[in-house]
C-alpha cells in the first residue's frame, strides 16, 4: 500500500478526481430515486453513497467498485418498510444483520459459492424486481395523490401531500391505482414523457455524449417544471425539505425478537448484495483487465452494510452501471471510488436543498429506465424461446413469486426448484452397458460376442442422494433380466459418492449375495474406493472385489464363474476363457470340422 502511495502522481489524482466527480453526479438522482422507492427519505439514499461508497472503494476486492443504493434491493426493502411496525428502522436493522451475514460469508470464503446460483433464478428475480419497480412508479408517473371530497389535495399533520396507500401485495397496489385513475395529473404524465426523451435521446447529441442520461433527465425535467411552473408533486411536497446535514451515528433498535423476525429478509438482502457486488466486480475485471478478490469483496460489502445504518443509510451493494461509468471515466486507482463518496458528501452539505424541488414524475421516469435495463428482458426473451423447459419453469416461477408475493419467497422457491430439477437431471445418469469391443482400455477379447455369465456396466457422474434409488433400481432390473453370475461395475466416471449412494450399493450387494452372485468394482477414484472398502470391512464385499482395471476384473471374475455353464459355452470371447472348463473341446474358429 505504501509503495502504491509513493507511485501515486498528479496525473493519476487528476484522472481519479474526474472519474469520481462524474460518478457522484450519476449517483445523486439514482440515490434519491432508489431511497424514495424503498420507503426511505431522500437524504438516506445520498448518505448510503457516502458511507458504503467510501468503505467499499477503500477496502473492497475490486479496485474500481462503486457501492451505493441499488435498484435490485428496492422491492425487499420496500416490503420490510411496509410490513414492519417500526417502518424503515427495521430496514436498517435488516441491513445491519445482512452486513454480519456478508462478513461471515467472506470469512468462510463463500465468494465462489454465490456463483452457483442458477442463471434462471438470478434472471427471474432481476426481471421480477424490474416489473415491481415499474409498478410502484405508476402513481408518480400519473401524478396520483389523495384528494378531499371537495377536490383539494389531502394533507397530513405535517402539511405534506398524502400519497396513495401502499399495500403489501402487487395486485392490491394495482387496484389502488386503478381506483384513482380519474385523478390523473396530465402535467405529471407530460413531464415524465419529457424526462424519458431526455434520458434516452439526450446522450445521442454529440456535445452531450459524456453526460449520463439519468443526469440529463433530472436536469431537463426539473428545469422545465420549475420554469413553466408545472403543477406537479415534488420531493418537498411529499417528503419535506432535504436536509443539508448528516444525522449523528446511532445504533438501530436491536432486540432478539426483531432479529428472529428479520433474519429471512436479511438473508435475502445479503444474497442480493453478494450477487450484485460480485457481478459488478466481474464486469469491472472485463473492462479494466484487473482481477477482483471475491471474499475480500464480501467482507467489504459486509462492513459497509454494518456502518451504513449507523449513519441513517440504507443497505448498499456494488452497482454495475456506476462501476462501469467509473472505469469509462478514466479511473486509475481506488481513490476514484473514494473521491466519488467525498463529492456526494460535498453535494449534500452545499446543495441538498436544490434536491427538494425535483418532481416525483422525473424520478419515476429515471426509475422506469433503470428498471428496464435491470430486468435484462432481451436475455429473458431468449431464455423463454430457446432454453430447456425446466429452465423456463424456474424462471417463470421466480418472476411470478417476486412480483406477486415477495423476493424472499421467490429466491427460496427458485433455488428449491432449481435443485430438484438438477437432481432430476443427474438421476438420468444411470449405469449403461459397456461395449468391450470398442473399449480401448481392454485388449483381451478373443472375438466378438456375449459372455453368458459376466455383465459389464459403467456408471456416470456423482453417485449421490438424487440418483441413488434410480441407480439401484437399474442394477436390480439388470440382475433380473440378464441373470449374470458376475456383475462388473466400472466406477472410473463416478466423480464422488455420498452416504445415500453408498447405502444404495449396499442394497445391491445384499441382493447379489442373496442370489448367489458376485459384484466386482473397478477403476474407482480414492474417495469412492474408500467408501467401497467399507463394504469389505463389513464383510459384504469380498476382499478381491475391487479391481484396478478391466483386465484384473475379468481375471477375478473367472474364479466365480459357474464351471457347468463354461463347459457348454460357445462364446469364449475372453482370452482368459482358454483356462475355463470345456475350452479343450471347443473347435477353433475357421478350422476344418
Amino acid at each position: 500500500m505504501l509503495t502504491q502511495f509513493r507511485r501515486y502522481s498528479f496525473e493519476l489524482l487528476k484522472s481519479d478526481l474526474i472519474a469520481g466527480l462524474i460518478v457522484a453526479v450519476i449517483s445523486i438522482p439514482l440515490g434519491l430515486a432508489f431511497a424514495i422507492a424503498s420507503g426511505a427519505t431522500p437524504i438516506q439514499g445520498l448518505v448510503t453513497s457516502v458511507i458504503a461508497g467510501a468503505l467499499v472503494a477503500a477496502f473492497g476486492g475490486s479496485r474500481f467498485q462503486i457501492a451505493g443504493a441499488a435498484a435490485a434491493l428496492i422491492p425487499v426493502l420496500a416490503a420490510i418498510s411496509l410490513k414492519s411496525p417500526n417502518g424503515f428502522q427495521d430496514v436498517m436493522l435488516a441491513g445491519f444483520i445482512a452486513g454480519v451475514l456478508l462478513i461471515v460469508m467472506g470469512w468462510l470464503r463463500f465468494g465462489k459459492l454465490i456463483e452457483y446460483i442458477p442463471y434462471p433464478v438470478v434472471l427471474g428475480f432481476t426481471s421480477g424486481i424490474a416489473i415491481s419497480i415499474v409498478a410502484t412508479q405508476f402513481n408518480n408517473l400519473l401524478g396520483l395523490v389523495l384528494y378531499t371530497p371537495s377536490g383539494d389535495k389531502l394533507l397530513n399533520a405535517s402539511g405534506l401531500v398524502q400519497r396513495l396507500p401502499a399495500h403489501e401485495f402487487f395486485h392490491n397496489n394495482m387496484l389502488e391505482t386503478l381506483r384513482h385513475l380519474a385523478a390523473v395529473n396530465y402535467w405529471a404524465l407530460l413531464l415524465a414523457g419529457i424526462t424519458l426523451v431526455a434520458i434516452l435521446h439526450g446522450p445521442k447529441i454529440p456535445f452531450l455524449k459524456r453526460v449520463p442520461g439519468a443526469l440529463l433527465g433530472l436536469l431537463v425535467g426539473t428545469s422545465i417544471a420549475m420554469l413553466l411552473d408545472f403543477p406537479v408533486e415534488t420531493i418537498a411536497s411529499l417528503f419535506g425539505e432535504v436536509p443539508s446535514t448528516l444525522a449523528p451515528p446511532s445504533l438501530p433498535n436491536i432486540s432478539f425478537s426483531r432479529i428472529l423476525e428479520l433474519i429471512r429478509p436479511a438473508f435475502t438482502i445479503a444474497v442480493l448484495i453478494g450477487v450484485e457486488a460480485l457481478l459488478s466486480a466481474v464486469v469491472a475485471d472485463n473492462m479494466s483487465g484487473d482481477r477482483h478478490e471475491s471474499n475480500r469483496e464480501l467482507l467489504a460489502q459486509g462492513a459497509a452494510n454494518l456502518l451504513s445504518p449507523l449513519f441513517g443509510g440504507m443497505p448498499a451493494t456494488g452497482v454495475i452501471a456506476r462501476t462501469g461509468a467509473n472505469i469509462q471515466s478514466g479511473a486509475k486507482t481506488r481513490f476514484a471510488g473514494f473521491s466519488h463518496a467525498i463529492f456526494v458528501l460535498l453535494i449534500i452539505l452545499l446543495a441538498a436543498p436544490l434536491a427538494s424541488e425535483v418532481p416525483m414524475a422525473v424520478l419515476a421516469a429515471i426509475l422506469v429506465v433503470v428498471a428496464s435495463r435491470l430486468g435484462e428482458f432481451k436475455h429473458a426473451k431468449h431464455l423463454l424461446q430457446h432454453a430447456p423447459g425446466a429452465d423456463r419453469a424456474v424462471y417463470l416461477a421466480t418472476v411470478t413469486l417476486t412480483v406477486l408475493i415477495d423476493l424472499t419467497v421467490a429466491i427460496e422457491v427458485g433455488m428449491v426448484l432449481a435443485s430438484f430439477l438438477f437432481i432430476k437431471h443427474m438421476s438420468e445418469n444411470i449405469p449403461e452397458e459397456i461395449d468391450l469391443a470398442g473399449n480401448t482400455s481392454y485388449a483381451g477379447l478373443a472375438k466378438q460376442g456375449i459372455c453368458p455369465q459376466i455383465l459389464f456396466h459403467e456408471a456416470h457422474g456423482p453417485l449421490f442422494f438424487g440418483i441413488a434409488k434410480a441407480f439401484e433400481r437399474t442394477i436390480r432390473v439388470a440382475f433380473h433380466q440378464y441373470k449374470p453370475t458376475v456383475y462388473v461395475l466400472r466406477m472410473m466416471k463416478v466423480s464422488m459418492m455420498d452416504t445415500t449412494g453408498q447405502r444404495a450399493l449396499e442394497g445391491i450387494l445384499h441382493h447379489a449375495k442373496f442370489e448367489g452372485k458376485q459384484v466386482i468394482f473397478t477403476r474407482a477414484n480414492p474417495q469412492v474406493g474408500g467408501m467401497l472398502s467399507d463394504f469389505q470391512d463389513d464383510g459384504i464385499l469380498d476382499s478381491d472385489a475391487i479391481a484396478n482395471n478391466t483386465d484384473q476384473a475379468i481375471q477375478i471374475a473367472m474364479r466365480y464363474m459357474d464351471p457347468k455353464i463354461c463347459a457348454d459355452c460357445n462364446s469364449r470371447i475372453f482370452v482368459e476363457c482358454a483356462q475355463q472348463p470345456g475350452a479343450q473341446t471347443q473347435v477353433p474358429a475357421g478350422s476344418a470340422s
